[in-house]
C-alpha cells in the first residue's frame, strides 16, 4: 500500500540582497538580491516554520528577504522543492 500524501510547498523564499554604495541622496542601496532558501510550514502550524537555507552568505552587511510563495506564478519543480 503506498501513501499519497500530497507533497508539502515551501511558503516562502528566503533571500539577501547586499548594501551596494549609496545613492545621490545618501541613502544606501540593495544591491541585486540572491535566494537562499526556503520556509516550510510543520505539521503542527502554532510551532512556526522551519527555515531551509542552500547557501549562507556574510548577512552583516545588508538585508535579508521573506517573500510569499505565490502558487499562481510558481514554476514547476524548482531547486527548493525537495
Amino acid at each position: 500500500m503506498t501513501d499519497t500524501q500530497p507533497k508539502s510547498k515551501p511558503v516562502y523564499r528566503i533571500g539577501f540582497a547586499p548594501y551596494d554604495g549609496v545613492d545621490n541622496n545618501g541613502q544606501r542601496k540593495l544591491g541585486y538580491p540572491i535566494e537562499l532558501g526556503s520556509c516550510w510550514q510543520r505539521a503542527q502550524a502554532e510551532r512556526g516554520l522551519v527555515a531551509k537555507f542552500r547557501m549562507i552568505p556574510d548577512l552583516r552587511d545588508g538585508v535579508l528577504l521573506l517573500l510569499p510563495v505565490n502558487e499562481d506564478d510558481r514554476p514547476a519543480n524548482t531547486e527548493l522543492d525537495v
